[in-house]
C-alpha cells in the first residue's frame, strides 16, 4: 500500500469531523422593521466571533427590503444600545428599532 493508499484508508476509518462554533441570536423587530419583515421575531445561527453587523446583514439577504431602514435603525443588544462591532453571545436578542416619532 503506498502513501495515498494508506492516507485514504486511515481517513475512512477516522473521518475528518469539522466543529464551527456558533451562536444563536433573537432578532426582535419594531415598528416599521416588523411590518417589512412580517414577523415580530426570528432566530439566526452565526459563526464565532458573531458581530451585531453579521446578524444585521443576515436580516437583510433574508428581507432585503429592510436595507432602506438600515440608515435609521438603532440596534439594541439585550437592551442596551450597540454599535454593529459588538460582538454577540448564545443567546442575546438583538432589537431592531426604527425612529419614533410623537409629540
Amino acid at each position: 500500500m503506498d502513501a495515498t493508499e494508506e492516507f485514504i484508508a486511515t481517513s475512512m476509518q477516522q473521518p475528518f469531523q469539522i466543529h464551527l462554533s456558533t451562536v444563536k441570536v433573537a432578532l426582535v423587530y419594531l415598528g416599521q422593521a416588523r411590518e417589512v419583515v412580517g414577523t415580530k421575531e426570528e432566530e439566526f445561527v452565526l459563526p464565532k466571533p458573531a458581530k451585531l453587523e453579521q446578524a444585521f446583514s443576515q436580516a437583510m439577504t433574508a428581507h432585503p427590503k429592510l436595507s432602506e431602514l438600515k440608515e435609521t435603525l438603532k440596534l439594541l443588544v439585550n437592551g442596551r444600545w450597540a454599535t454593529e462591532d459588538q460582538e454577540l453571545n448564545d443567546g442575546d436578542r438583538v432589537t431592531l428599532l426604527p425612529p419614533v416619532g410623537g409629540g
